[in-house]
């Protein structure tokens, strides 16, 4: 064998046994491709794991652990040292892991980075670190499904996750997952931060507790796709003439996209007020995800499905009848609840004083018992004389 050869077998073999060497006990290092399994905080802030990161990967997998900070540069402090740059990292994966803090830094050094998943995690979403994604300008695909705190309101997540976005620039993004956060809110301000979301073409808002949301066609998410509210409380939808309602902007962000939108799990109340929409359903082009399957939740159509209603058929009681229905009923309610009361009112003296009861009616019967007595007296007397005529 050659002496070149040697050599290089030799090299080859030096550098595997100094990357192994090289990578956290808790990870997998493979070309390009990091993957570490049940990190501590104590694992992600180690020098170990530091010294597994490499400027060539492309993505970096983290997950199911428990950590409860991110730090700063978490790949590497790249303010220090332009070598730390990690220009190939396209895929940062951070679900299950419980995190709760994201310093603003955090996500440093990775300026290429397309898709970053923080699903299933516990963010509390902070008003100090708004900067969190301003360095990630090329991300296409965030996963923020499952990632807010459970104890804290929906409605101060919402509120700090809009100041995030607003200071993002994420004009690229195509994909964001906000669903399972319990969501309340998606109001106009909610509607405006979407607006920076230009690029935006799959929304995903299920499982959340959204009533409603309000949608501004003109100059936002013209690119939109695809809609999931499927599993909110949505009962009924603005008029159609209300031109930030969702049916209207969906009607037009059709003009320019092939959009879909999933409305399947919202509990509708079919009454008058829902045949905007039933008549929405048989006359848009917006492809309706399963639509034969939406039911009516409440009413006297309960479990008809909505395409199988006629238009006359979606009703409201007036106001005076359901009064006086309610009135009745509730008079009658009350009358009932006194006639029981009274009867257990009443059940319970005679108990009480069943000893006093007893003796009155005894002392009632004795008279009548004594006055028989007597006249059977009478008749005998009367007896006796009538024997004493006749003889």
């Amino acid at each position: 064998m050659k002496p070149s050869v040697i050599v290089v077998i030799l090299c080859l073999i030096v550098l595997q046994t100094n990357c192994e060497d090289k990578c956290h006990p808790k990870c997998i290092c493979q070309t390009k491709i990091l993957r570490c399994l049940g990190f501590t905080q104590d694992d992600i802030e180690s020098d170990a794991f530091a010294n597994s990161i490499t400027t060539d990967l492309e993505r970096i997998h983290i997950t199911d652990g428990n950590i409860q900070e991110l730090p700063r540069n978490l790949v590497g402090s790249c303010a220090d040292d332009s070598s730390y740059h990690l220009d190939s990292l396209v895929k940062l994966d951070l679900q299950n892991n419980m995190i709760q803090k994201i310093n603003g830094q955090t996500l440093h050094c990775m300026k290429n980075l397309e898709e970053l998943n923080l699903a299933n995690n516990q963010w509390n979403v902070s008003t100090v670190h708004t900067r969190t994604f301003t360095n990630i300008q090329q991300l296409k695909k965030l996963n923020l499904s499952n990632a807010l705190h459970d104890q804290i309101d929906s409605r101060d997540h919402i509120k700090h996750l809009r100041l995030v976005f607003l200071e993002s620039g994420l004009d690229k993004l195509e994909v964001l997952a906000l669903d399972n956060n319990k969501f309340s809110v998606y109001d106009k301000d909610t509607a405006n931060v979407m607006c920076t979301f230009s690029a935006l073409k799959r929304l995903n808002l299920a499982h959340n507790i959204l009533p409603s949301l309000t949608f501004y066609h003109v100059k936002c998410l013209t690119h939109l796709e695809y809609l999931d509210v499927s599993y909110n409380s949505i009962s009924t939808f603005e008029d159609y003439s209300n031109h930030n309602g969702l049916l209207f902007s969906l009607d037009q962000i059709k003009k320019t996209s092939n959009v879909s939108v999933n409305f399947i799990g919202n509990e509708f109340d079919c009454d008058c007020h829902l045949q905007g929409f039933h008549d929405w359903l048989k006359r848009t082009e917006v492809h309706v995800f399963q639509k034969n399957k939406l039911t009516c939740h409440d009413g006297l159509l309960f479990n008809r499905t909505i395409m199988s209603v006629q238009s006359a058929e979606f009703k409201c009681f007036s106001v005076n009848s359901s009064s006086n229905r309610s009135g009745n009923k509730a008079a009658i309610g009350v009358l009932v609840t006194m006639f029981v009361l009274l009867a257990i009112f009443l059940s319970a003296i005679a108990y009480i004083k069943r000893d006093t009861i007893k003796h009155f009616v005894t002392s009632f019967k004795r008279p009548s018992m004594a006055k028989k007595h007597l006249l059977g007296n009478y008749s005998s007397v009367n007896n006796e004389n009538a024997t004493d005529i006749e003889v």
